[in-house]
């Protein structure tokens, strides 16, 4: 109950703070882009390994968010707008969750576990990490910028690995934003 509410009140604080923080509304902006993702493979929540190209993504629109375990700042918040999204899609659309660790040193699939066990995961929803050089590929693939873990930006990927086709945010949408743009995706 203290966690939730700690979440609420950063949540409260982020979007009051969002227009002060941006030329626009407080809503995300998805930018278009086209990623080649590297064959790397990751470990997931249950400490499987997980090839990023393979069943874990094949066929699959993804959402992808990053985060830590440990961080105390956005990423309980993104983490809350995945389980919101995860609550909201019906169970057999060909989606898939992923939250991409960026602090692989520190986040073993316990820690995973743990976290995703928090935020209620479905089967649909991976939490992953891997060796640092892994999560570095992908993370450069994603032209993800997370020199400094602790004051790093909050981005969200939606797209699939078959078109390249992606869109990213770099400000934490809200839940329904997201299935709106993966059910256009989808279509």
């Amino acid at each position: 109950e203290g966690n939730s509410m700690i979440r609420t009140a950063l949540l409260t604080l982020f979007m009051a703070a969002a227009p002060a923080l941006a030329d626009g509304p407080a809503t995300a902006d998805f930018a278009r882009e086209r990623l080649a993702m590297p064959q790397v493979t990751l470990i997931d929540q249950y400490a499987r390994e997980q090839a990023f190209h393979g069943p874990l993504t094949d066929g699959q629109m993804l959402v992808i968010n990053f985060n830590y375990t440990t961080c105390e700042s956005i990423c309980p918040i993104g983490n809350d707008v995945m389980a919101e999204l995860d609550d909201m899609l019906p169970t057999d659309a060909p989606v898939r969750l992923l939250s991409i660790t960026i602090d692989p040193g520190r986040d073993t699939p316990a820690h995973m576990r743990k976290a995703a066990d928090t935020f209620g995961a479905s089967d649909r929803w991976s939490w992953l990490t891997g060796t640092p050089g892994e999560v570095s590929r992908l993370l450069a693939a994603f032209d993800a910028d997370f020199a400094n873990i602790v004051l790093h930006d909050p981005v969200f990927i939606v797209g699939d690995l078959q078109s390249e086709r992606f869109y990213r945010s770099q400000s934490i949408p809200e839940a329904q934003e997201l299935a709106d743009l993966v059910a256009s995706l989808i279509r």
